[in-house]
């Protein structure tokens, strides 16, 4: 990692700089020097009297993995969306209701020849009362 010991205020932040040497010698240059500003960034927060040192070797280490010109390694493409399933198809419509005996004669609906008939028996009937009546 460094020449220079990890002082006691940085013990927390010690193990990023640790998996970014790790990261670096693995063959992940960009993953170890992203990690590595990460660790510099928290450490600077710390403040910590005997951090100086230190934290300039990590400087120095980021300068070097910068000029070494690390390219961020390349996406991998994505999968194609899968594909919108299939639209349920609509519903059937319902039967139409079958034709009554009443309505297949050409009548209004509740015309009939039953209706015609009783409407002529209640006017004889209140004929027949009214000639009654005047008897």
């Amino acid at each position: 990692m460094s020449d220079v010991p990890c002082p006691q205020s940085l013990l927390g932040v010690k193990t990023y700089f640790l998996r970014a040497d790790e990261l670096a010698k693995g063959g992940k240059p960009y993953v170890a020097h992203r990690l590595r500003k990460f660790g510099i960034e928290l450490a600077m927060k710390v403040k910590g009297p005997d951090a100086g040192p230190y934290l300039l070797r990590q400087f120095d280490l980021v300068d070097q993995e910068k000029a070494a010109n690390i390219k961020c390694p390349p996406r991998k493409p994505k999968p194609p969306p899968a594909p919108a399933p299939a639209p349920a198809p609509p519903p059937e419509p319902a039967p139409a209701p079958a034709p009554e005996a009443a309505s297949t004669e050409g009548g209004k609906e509740g015309e009939g020849k039953e209706g015609e008939e009783g409407g002529e028996k209640k006017e004889e009937g209140g004929d027949e009362k009214k000639e009654g009546e005047k008897e």
